[in-house]
Parts: structure tokens; sequence; C-alpha cells
């Protein structure tokens, strides 16, 4: 068996880094070029008035906020994009996932493993249904509780599959396919 590997959407990994781009092109033009935004006020000498040192103070706090979220959004999407770290992966020996961090995986072997399946989570709200992953296993022990995009009812890990490259429907038959047939012994 090959191994199979599941990732974070390319094209929300893109529209995230155009969203923090356009936020500091928006941080840049409400601090410096003022082209959309109006400059602070000054007086017929070009000096800038009280009012405008206020606006220009208001001006600051919103181009550092917009720094700070545009950075923060560029990073994460070009980062994703440019590491391409899975977040499944299914292998002969079970599932690695990365939850445990955002860099560290939980391996599950498939011999842990009673079933998986996917579900939806309406969150706090109930409103739009977050897709998910459950994995069942025989024990939890193990496992760590501290999870990311991840929690643990029971001995069921429900994992967050919002924004995969590959629905958490198809993720769970080709795991069952896979636990079927350890089960019926074809892996060792």
């Amino acid at each position: 068996m090959s191994r199979f590997t599941v990732s974070k959407s390319g094209t929300r990994q893109l529209m995230m880094t155009a969203a923090g781009l356009l936020l500091l092109l928006a941080a840049l033009d409400v601090v410096v070029l003022h082209k959309l935004s109006d400059p602070p006020r000054t007086d017929d000498n070009g000096v800038i008035t009280s009012k405008g040192q206020t606006e220009r103070r208001t001006d600051l706090v919103w181009g550092t906020l917009f720094t700070v979220a545009g950075g923060a959004l560029v990073a994460v999407g070009a980062g994703g994009m440019l590491t391409g770290r899975s977040i499944v992966e299914l292998d002969e020996a079970g599932m690695n996932l990365r939850v445990a961090g955002p860099m560290s995986y939980v391996a599950i072997p498939w011999a842990d493993i009673v079933s998986v399946r996917s579900g939806r989570d309406f969150g706090d709200d109930g409103r739009i249904p977050m897709p998910q992953l459950l994995i069942e296993v025989h024990d939890r022990a193990g496992y760590p509780d501290a999870l990311w995009g991840a929690i643990w009812e029971g001995n069921t890990l429900r994992v967050d599959a919002d924004g995969w490259d590959t629905s958490a429907e198809d993720v769970a038959v080709r795991s069952e396919l896979i636990l079927g047939r350890t089960q019926e012994g074809d892996y060792h």
C-alpha cells in the first residue's frame, strides 16, 4: 500500500495569503500613502493640526492592527503552501494526524482503531455544520489530551476536517478499507 496524505486546501491557503496582502496594503495606505484614506488634517502651512495629530495616532493604531493581522495571514497562508505538510497520513502502520501541535503528529496504529467515520459538528451557534473525521480507538489512555483542531469524546477522537483538500468522507472510506484489510490479516 502506498501512503495516502491529506493536506490543507491550496485554494484556502491562497485566499488567506491574498487577504493578508490586502491588509498589508491597507495598512500602508492608512499610515503612509493616503491614496484611499484621508491624510491627517493640516493647516494652511502644511503643519498637522491638533485634530490631525489625533487622526494620525488613530491611523497608526489601525495600521499596526492591519499589519499584524495581515502579516499573520500571509505567514500562515504562504507557509502552508510552501511547506505542504500533510494533516492526515494513512499507511500500513496506521494513521498519522497532525493534531499534537502545529508540526507534531499523533500516530494511531490500525490495531488500536475500532472504526473511522465522518461526521458534522454544528458548533456553538448550531448554524454551519463543520466536517469532522471521527476515529474511535479501543483505549485512548496512551494518547495526548491537549490537541490542536481535535478533541476526545470518550474513546472517539473528533478531528476538524474543515479546509482539507480531501473530504472527511473520503478519508473515512479509505481508512475503513485499510482497517478491514488489516483485521483480515492482509497487512502485517
